[in-house]
């Protein structure tokens, strides 16, 4: 017979956001390639941006810097002009991982 105490529960919990936290930084390195699949943020373009525009869906950059729980992502052109560089923290928006 299970006996369930609050305790148990909240150990034996998957929390989402933690999960998604863990297998982004164990997949997603340094100079990993990924592509904005969705953005729950709202990227605000002003004279301390860098680049010449925000993140947009579909858009493929690199990652070129790792935080705990949070990347620094470069969108580049074909001549390696920057289109924009920002902090993506895993609720920011959805990424899908190309390359490691």
């Amino acid at each position: 017979m299970a006996i369930f105490r609050s305790s148990n529960i909240i150990v034996n919990y998957n929390f989402p956001l933690v999960k998604k936290l863990y297998v982004l930084e164990n997949q997603m390195k340094q100079y990993s390639v990924v592509k904005v699949i969705s953005l729950n943020k709202k990227f605000i373009y002003s004279e301390k941006s860098f680049g010449s525009r925000v993140p947009q869906v579909g858009d493929i950059g690199t990652i070129v810097e790792v935080y705990d729980g949070a990347f620094d992502i470069e969108c580049s052109d074909e001549n390696g002009v920057t289109i924009w560089l920002e902090v993506f923290e895993p609720s920011d928006g959805g990424l899908e991982l190309l390359y490691i």
